[in-house]
């Protein structure tokens, strides 16, 4: 009898294992890499926009407020771009498979972000942006890792590679 219900046990434990709902991995790298071609020509351009403005603000002896503050808008904008992304991607069904992955995924565009928010608030404070330009640089290059590992092509065109950054 116990022998039975032992069996009976792992029948049920490999049927449950077999009756996932989940996507497939490949199709769960469709649908993210669709969202990614969709979103690239914003987030791009959101990106470029910020870094153009930072950049010309930067070469200046002492911007005004205004322009600081203009400059911190459009990085705070780029940094939503990014975690709409991310809310994005965390809004599609998972695969059973790769799921350390995914989360570090999510997690990597979502650090991207606040980056972002971090470095807009140091601009409109007038407070010294180095440090944070360089971890921003460092969470652009870990998303581009992390979308290299997990063979995102479209996503690859949106953040880069690696070795971008």
């Amino acid at each position: 009898m116990g022998i039975a219900s032992a069996l009976i046990g792992i029948f049920a434990f490999v049927l449950t294992r077999f009756e996932s709902d989940a996507p497939a991995f490949s199709e769960w790298q469709d649908q993210v890499n669709a969202i990614c071609q969709q979103e690239i020509p914003s987030v791009g351009g959101k990106v470029e926009e910020a870094t153009g403005s930072f950049v010309e603000m930067n070469e200046k002896s002492d911007p005004a407020q205004s322009e600081r503050d203009a400059v911190s808008d459009k990085l705070e904008v780029a940094g939503s771009a990014f975690l709409h992304l991310a809310g994005s991607w965390r809004a599609i069904e998972r695969p059973d498979d790769h799921q350390n992955e995914i989360k570090n995924l999510i997690r990597a565009v979502s650090d991207l972000g606040y980056s972002y928010g971090a470095v807009a608030y140091a601009v409109s404070s007038n407070e010294d942006t180095e440090q944070l330009i360089t971890e921003q640089l460092g969470h652009h290059r870990l998303l581009a890792l992390e979308v290299q590992g997990l063979k995102l092509e479209q996503c690859q065109e949106l953040v880069g590679k690696p070795e971008d950054w």
